[in-house]
């Protein structure tokens, strides 16, 4: 559906020909933003959200994530086991898969590994070596056991992001916005748009890597690390399509790396990543000179060659992305939170849009963010 202009909009209207008033804005279009204000207008709320390109094609771009329920902190757990029923209602709305039913495998991992799994009571098992082809049937052989969380699976992202792009429809507004201030006055917070100057009583920034430099307007730090990383996908030998292909996640380095991989729905090829410390390029001043992100692809390459034997280890393709991390690692996510102003950021965050779409609909509506993820936001500030 084609996004209108806000001229188009009856509620909004003109204050002293100068400022257009709103109820609640959403800045940035990408996954979190497109699930916020999709929740927003479920509750009867007036919202906005703008996003000067097309939606979903930031760091919310790409035809696949792994949605896992695995993760070190139980909270986040939690909130995956959540977030997953979430999917399911955006699956029943849609009628259509988004989440496929591949589950995930883990190397390297030992019983506390899975301690927030045994809290929530979702469904795992340690899988012997002699069992592992039943699990992951184009993986080399190796010692160890192997995590299995059967109840996880790759996103359709693509599909993901058309669904609610659908659903919000003219909610959307592409206008870049170049600023957000909290005026200080009770009165909300202030948006500065290439189409004008609005005022809303609450704004919700979602807008990836741009999202620290906004909140900065509104005194928000935000301590965001942008990385460059490299995601080459392999073509699956034919006869290994048949066999299981799962989200995988390795930190055991048995193959020289350790890595994160999702099939890419039917496409028959798989994405590979590398993880860990010092993996990816940093940027938050620029690339450095001489930067060269093939010798990151080579070194995925040189893993899927003694890993997946099931796979081509010559890359089909290669996504290069931004990474954007805090300072707590690789789960980390924070809704920082002012009057009148709400900022998310963190990194892994498309499998968690359900359930951050409505925690963040519900801090816009309350102006105040849950406890729980204010507890969460606050440690992930802190580095290991």
């Amino acid at each position: 559906m084609a996004a209108r202009c806000l001229e188009d909009r009856p509620s909004t209207s003109l204050r002293g020909g100068l400022r257009r008033e709103l109820d609640v804005a959403v800045v940035g279009a990408g996954v979190l933003g497109l699930a916020t204000t999709d929740a927003l207008v479920r509750r009867g709320v007036d919202v906005v959200c703008f996003d000067p390109g097309r939606p979903g094609q930031g760091q919310s771009g790409g035809w696949s994530r792994s949605f896992r329920n695995r993760h070190d902190d139980p909270r986040v757990v939690g909130l995956a086991v959540e977030s997953r029923t979430g999917w399911s209602r955006w699956e029943d709305r849609l009628g259509q898969r988004l989440i496929g039913d591949e589950g995930t495998a883990y190397a390297g991992m030992a019983a506390d590994d899975a301690h927030g799994l045994v809290v929530h009571e979702v469904s795992h098992a340690f899988v012997e070596p002699s069992r592992q082809a039943e699990v992951f049937g184009a993986l080399a052989p190796m010692d160890g056991l192997l995590l299995h969380d059967p109840a996880s699976g790759a996103i359709r992202a693509r599909r993901t992001i058309d669904a609610l792009v659908g659903w919000v429809g003219s909610r959307i507004v592409p206008a870049e916005v170049h600023g957000v201030t909290a005026p200080g006055d009770g009165d909300g917070a202030e948006l500065h748009t290439a189409d004008g100057i609005f005022r809303a009583r609450h704004v919700v920034i979602a807008a990836g890597t741009a999202t620290p430099r906004l909140a900065a307007g509104a005194g928000i730090e935000v301590p965001l690390d942008r990385r460059l990383h490299a995601r080459p996908h392999f073509r699956v030998r034919e006869e290994f399509r048949g066999a299981g292909l799962p989200c995988w996640v390795d930190r055991s380095g048995a193959f020289g790396e350790t890595v994160y991989g999702s099939p890419m729905g039917r496409t028959g090829q798989y994405v590979v990543g590398l993880i860990g410390a010092d993996v990816d390029i940093p940027m938050n001043d620029g690339l450095p000179p001489a930067t060269e992100m093939e010798a990151h692809v080579r070194r995925v390459s040189a893993y899927v060659t003694w890993a997946f034997p099931g796979f081509d280890p010559e890359p089909v393709g290669v996504r290069v992305c931004v990474m954007t991390k805090l300072p707590a690692g690789s789960d980390a996510f924070g809704v920082w939170q002012t009057d009148g102003i709400s900022a998310v950021t963190g990194h892994n965050l498309f499998k968690l849009a359900p359930a951050l779409g409505e925690i963040l609909a519900d801090t816009a509506v309350k102006n105040e963010v849950p406890d729980e993820v204010a507890d969460l936001t606050r440690r992930a500030v802190v580095a290991p």
